[in-house]
C-alpha cells in the first residue's frame, strides 16, 4: 500500500480550493444521479436499443462491482496518514474496485462502441480518465481500485454491446420469465442492499422493454426541440413521483427497495413511452 499511498500523495500535492471543487464536480459524473439523468435521454430521444444496452450493462456492472467489493473487502485510504480525504460522502462500502471508475468506463465505453465518432471517443476517454483521477485526488480510492474498475467497465461494456447487436429475439413468454428469474437469482447470490436496487431496476427495465417492443413499437423521433423538452420533463417527473411516492409508502426493507426500482425501470422503458405515443411526443 505504501507505493499506492505515495501516488495519491503526489496527485494531492497539487491541491487548491479550485481543484477541490473541480474534482468534486467531476466525480459526480460517475454518480447514480448522472446515469438516471442521461440514460432516459438515450432511450427516449436518441436510440432505444442503445438506451436498453446502457441500462442493462450499467446495472450488471454495478452488481458485479458490489459483489467483488464484498468478496475482497479492502478498506479505503480514508484515514491513512498523509492522505487528504474530501467528499467522503461519495465513498460508500469497500474500496476495490472503484464503482465510480467502473460505472463511468461501462457507460462511456457503451456510448463509444455504439456511436463510433472521433468526438465521442475524445469525450468518453476524457471523462473516464478524469473521473478515475478524481477518486485519487479526493483520497477515497487506491490507484489499483481505479485501474481495476476501468478494466472491468471496459470489458463488460464490450460484452454487452456485442450481445445486444448479435443476440436473436426470444419468444415473448421465455423473455418475460428470464427478465424476472435472472435478476432474482443474481440478488439471491449476493443479497447486498445495493444489489436489490440494481436487480429490481434491471428486471423492470428489461420487462418494460419486452412489453413495449411487443405491444407499442415506440421509436425515438425528432419532433422538435420543444417536444423533446416536454417529453423529457414528463418522463423525469414520472420517475420522481415513483421514486419519492413509493419511498414514502413502502417499508424500508430490501424487497420493497427492489419493488420500487422495478417500478422505476418499468416506467423508463414502458410507462413513459406509452405517454409519449399518446401525446405524440
Amino acid at each position: 500500500m505504501e507505493l499506492q499511498a505515495e501516488i495519491i500523495k503526489f496527485i494531492q500535492s497539487f491541491n487548491t480550493p479550485t481543484l477541490d471543487a473541480f474534482y468534486i464536480a467531476i466525480t459526480n459524473l460517475g454518480s447514480s444521479v448522472f446515469y438516471y439523468l442521461m440514460i432516459p435521454v438515450f432511450y427516449w430521444s436518441v436510440n432505444k436499443k442503445a438506451g436498453i444496452t446502457l441500462t442493462t450493462s450499467l446495472l450488471c456492472s454495478m452488481y458485479m462491482n458490489v459483489a467483488i467489493k464484498e468478496i475482497v473487502a479492502l478498506e479505503r485510504p480514508i484515514g491513512y496518514p498523509g492522505i487528504r480525504n474530501i467528499f467522503v460522502e461519495s465513498a460508500q462500502g469497500f474500496s476495490f474496485p472503484s464503482g465510480h471508475a467502473q460505472g463511468t468506463s461501462t457507460f462511456w465505453a457503451v456510448v463509444m462502441n455504439w456511436y463510433r465518432s472521433r468526438w465521442v471517443y475524445g469525450l468518453g476517454i476524457t471523462v473516464i480518465i478524469l473521473v478515475g483521477l478524481s477518486r485519487l485526488y479526493l483520497g477515497v480510492h487506491w490507484p489499483l481500485d481505479v485501474l481495476a474498475g476501468m478494466i472491468l467497465g471496459l470489458t463488460l461494456s464490450m460484452v454487452f454491446v456485442w450481445g445486444s447487436k448479435s443476440a436473436s429475439h426470444l419468444p415473448l413468454i421465455p423473455n418475460i420469465l428470464l427478465s424476472i428469474i435472472i435478476p432474482i437469482i443474481f440478488v439471491c447470490l449476493f443479497p447486498h442492499q445495493d444489489n436489490f436496487v440494481y436487480m429490481g431496476m434491471l428486471s423492470g427495465s428489461w420487462l418494460g422493454y419486452i412489453f413495449e417492443e411487443h405491444f407499442i413499437g415506440f421509436e425515438p423521433k425528432n419532433k422538435g426541440r420543444f417536444k423533446a423538452i416536454i417529453k423529457y420533463l414528463i418522463g423525469i417527473v414520472g420517475f420522481l413521483l415513483l421514486y419519492v411516492g413509493l419511498k414514502s409508502i413502502l417499508p424500508p426493507y430490501d424487497f420493497y427497495h427492489m419493488s420500487r426500482y422495478f417500478a422505476i425501470g418499468l416506467w423508463l422503458t414502458f410507462g413513459a413511452p406509452i405517454m409519449f405515443q399518446w401525446l405524440d411526443l
